[in-house]
């Protein structure tokens, strides 16, 4: 009897396959995971100025108490086509602020967060912004100076959203 063995290249044997390809599978994962976690922008949803004591985060709230209690309102119209913004604002400080700010926050992309500056115009304040497209954005509105803060939200699509104070006393 003749008994004649073959010897295969390592290559083509399958436990080499899976001694070598499920590690190096883990490291291309892990890459990955790596890229897009970096290419993701900030963590915060929101990002707010906090004072951190331990793990503790506090914001300061000053602002939107004194909103509150001004009584502000505001709302707010986008001309969705040509980013057109026009702002009407009701309460008993509402008549002191030449120029607003108004942040639109992107809802997961931080890097497209917009921040604009509204000009008053007449008992309105006026200003201009890309088109919105289809994205969903929270809004914050406050005085360059900072002494009150008004918050909100616009749907995607939406061409008005309400303005108030995020936290009452």
């Amino acid at each position: 009897m003749n008994q004649q063995t073959t010897v295969r290249p390592a290559w083509r044997e399958p436990m080499v396959w899976l001694v070598a390809g499920l590690p190096a599978l883990g490291v291309i994962a892990g890459i990955l995971i790596v890229v897009a976690a970096v290419r993701a922008g900030g963590a915060d949803a929101l990002s707010t100025q906090v004072r951190r004591t331990g793990q503790i985060q506090q914001e300061n709230l000053a602002p939107d108490l004194a909103a509150a209690r001004a009584g502000l309102v505001a709302e707010l119209q986008l001309d969705a086509a040509d980013g057109r913004l026009s702002l009407s604002l009701s309460g008993r400080d509402a008549v002191g602020a030449e120029q607003l700010q108004l942040r639109l926050i992107h809802s997961s992309q931080a890097q497209q967060d917009r921040e604009i500056t509204l000009q008053r115009s007449g008992a309105r304040w006026i200003g201009q912004t890309a088109p919105a497209g289809t994205a969903a954005w929270t809004l914050r509105l406050q005085p360059p100076d900072g002494s009150w803060r008004l918050g909100g939200r616009l749907p995607a699509g939406a061409g008005a959203a309400q303005l108030q104070a995020l936290w009452q006393p």
